[in-house]
């Protein structure tokens, strides 16, 4: 019998993004609420109460609300909640949903009632640092400078408004407040005691990002060398559905540029070095799409585990 699905917020750049995907997935059913009663309360618990499990792609306060009313049906009625949101990802009642942080991370998955889906920025970041950290390449205090640029589908329905009106900003940097919304969620699945500094930009292409991790060598621990970093990562991510070591064909464009918007519509991440040995630097790089991996891909991916489906059933 196949898994009833609700997405509550399926009007959203990634409640769209969801929709789309799982309406060609074989095991799942999708549920579809009355749009004129879409935000009411009472109707979207019936929803979520039909269910077997149900997204939240809502924004953070809308998100917490959401959970409340899930919290007032009996529980044998009680969904699933996958949450896209940024409401939940450092909860100790939640399980974090980036499966490639280790196996035991993708045992939790599998066994939760509720799962927080990565903001897209952490988890290019998190991807690159985690590892690092845990086989002791780098130390947790570690000073972390992070870059990114991501396409405009990222900030939703508003930003691609903007981008589509008459002459917008090719480019620019935002969260220059050194407090955007994914930091919590980079210290804290890094242990990490010192706050990144973190620059997020957003250009003036629809969907792809880059997330950037510089690096001098003397920031290592002691002994450890460029050739250690490749290493652990293609142990780390062995065996990995979605994560790719060291393909930087599939990112490079004719001109030989590193482009941010080659590797779209696929839940694929692709972990880039770019070193001068001379110089004894390194930059860390994963390159993916904002609205796959870094939303709603990353979305279905932890339902499949959830569901005990492969885990890469019906995405690229």
């Amino acid at each position: 019998m196949k898994k009833k699905i609700f997405i509550d917020g399926e009007e959203g750049t990634t409640g769209l993004q969801i929709n789309a995907k799982l309406s060609s997935h074989p095991e799942v059913e999708l549920l579809n609420i009355d749009l004129e009663k879409r935000k009411d309360p009472k109707e979207r618990q019936k929803m979520m109460s039909l269910s077997d499990l149900t997204f939240l792609c809502l924004p953070d306060e809308a998100a917490v609300d959401a959970v409340k009313i899930s919290r007032d049906l009996p529980l044998s009625d009680c969904p699933i909640i996958i949450d896209a949101s940024s409401a939940h990802r450092i909860s100790k009642d939640w399980v974090y949903g980036l499966p490639e942080l280790s196996n035991i991370q993708k045992q939790k998955i599998s066994n939760s009632r509720k799962v927080s889906v990565p903001g897209c920025y952490a988890t290019g970041a998190n991807v690159l640092i985690n590892p690092l950290i845990k086989n002791s390449i780098l130390s947790n205090e570690t000073l972390f400078t992070i870059y990114a640029v991501s396409g405009f589908s990222g900030g939703g329905k508003k930003l691609i408004s903007h981008f589509n009106a008459n002459d917008p900003e090719p480019f620019f940097y935002y969260g220059l407040n050194l407090n955007h919304k994914h930091l919590p969620e980079i210290k804290f699945y890094n242990s990490l005691k010192q706050n990144p500094i973190f620059v997020p930009s957003v250009a003036n292409f629809f969907q792809g990002m880059i997330v950037t991790v510089p690096l001098h060598l003397k920031s290592l621990n002691k002994g450890f060398k460029i050739e250690d970093i490749k290493e652990i990562y293609k142990h780390h991510y062995n065996g990995c559905y979605f994560i790719n070591f060291d393909q930087s064909s599939e990112t490079i464009s004719e001109n030989g540029f590193f482009r941010p918007d080659k590797i779209i519509n696929t839940n694929k991440l692709n972990i880039c070095l770019f070193t001068n040995d001379e110089k004894d630097q390194i930059i860390l790089t994963s390159c993916f799409d904002n609205l796959g991996k870094g939303a709603s891909s990353a979305a279905i991916q932890c339902m499949n585990l959830v569901f005990g489906f492969p885990e890469n059933l019906n995405l690229k």
